[in-house]
């Protein structure tokens, strides 16, 4: 068998591997990310704030469970 037979015949898998690999390194690397969302969601619903209106008070709650404010 000639190198290039023997690439040929495992390019494929060989490549499929990589790419399988990759994704799963990718979503294991993402889920810190994921366990802060759910945490900033969890803290945005429990925290009351209102300015009087149903919209304006999100961005204090958003301020207020990223550490800002009292």
């Amino acid at each position: 068998m000639t190198a290039r037979e023997f690439i040929r015949n495992h390019a494929y898998p060989v490549l499929a591997t990589a790419s399988t690999l990759s994704f799963i390194l990718i979503a294991i690397s993402l889920l810190p990310i994921a366990h802060w969302a759910r945490n900033q969601n969890d803290c945005i619903e429990r925290t009351f704030r209102s300015d009087g209106t149903n919209n304006a008070g999100m961005p204090s709650k958003v301020w207020s469970c990223n550490g800002g404010g009292n």
